[in-house]
């Protein structure tokens, strides 16, 4: 249904980099763009995050004053324009104004955060499904932006026990849930969400639930958090139940 050719280019000249700098094998595809290209094909994305596991900072090794010719010659061929942001945890080159290659120094938020497949023609690591929304819970939870929302809404509806597999303080869920009743209780933000959705055109099999996230996760949620708030632990069946509850779409 999409399109990714341009994500494929990208991640050719990413993977290149990370293989010149000896950073292949504690590098990981994640993010918006590994859920959509190998796990569900739910909606379009453009840009490229790696993850970099390693216990010392080495974005610094990507910087265009380290690249190859033969890099700078494919980042050229794929509209890079010098146009770079460096920091002491990510490193960001800007493609074009809709596609980014971004890497970050990290520390695993999930109990397994990768595992090995078979994406675009070569053997990669790539975040595993709980590494990708436990990122977007730690880092984004309080921005409420449509396709996390999305992206945390079906990973929920797939397994509903995902948050017994994260590494997250309760608290980064509760940032989530308060997030998230806000655009609830909001006409305008609820509608805000649809927009973005529209644009975002998901994939018909996933269009209920993009369309009724916000309210699924709101009353999904509000049950974690009950929970939480007098000291229960729920078990995998508990959060199977909640979600079956929950589901009324």
């Amino acid at each position: 249904m999409y399109n990714f050719f341009k994500q494929k280019e990208m991640f050719d000249v990413a993977f290149q980099l990370l293989e010149e700098n000896n950073l292949k094998e504690v590098s990981s595809l994640g993010g918006g763009t590994a859920l959509a290209v190998y796990y569900w094909n739910h909606r379009y994305s453009t840009d490229i995050d790696i993850f970099i596991y390693d216990k010392e900072n080495r974005t610094h090794l990507l910087k265009p004053s380290n690249w190859s010719q033969e890099i700078k010659s494919k980042m050229n061929s794929i509209g890079y324009d010098e146009n770079f942001r460096h920091n002491d945890i990510y490193t960001e080159i800007i493609i074009d104004e809709n596609s980014k290659i971004q890497f970050f120094d990290v520390i695993k938020k999930s109990y397994n955060p990768y595992l090995k497949v078979h994406l675009w023609n070569r053997e990669v690591i790539i975040d595993s499904i709980e590494e990708i929304i436990a990122k977007k819970i730690y880092y984004r939870g309080d921005v409420g932006n449509a396709r996390d929302l999305f992206d945390i809404a079906i990973a929920i509806h797939k397994e509903p026990d995902i948050f017994t597999r994260m590494i997250l303080s309760k608290d980064k869920i509760k940032i989530l849930y308060e997030t998230v009743l806000n655009i609830n209780n909001s006409e305008e933000l609820k509608n805000l969400y649809l927009a973005e959705i529209i644009l975002m055109n998901p994939n018909s099999e996933y269009q209920i639930l993009a369309n009724n996230a916000i309210s699924y996760l709101t009353l999904f949620l509000e049950n974690i958090v009950a929970s939480y708030d007098i000291g229960y632990e729920l078990s995998s069946e508990e959060y199977i139940f909640i979600e079956n509850e929950v589901w009324v779409y």
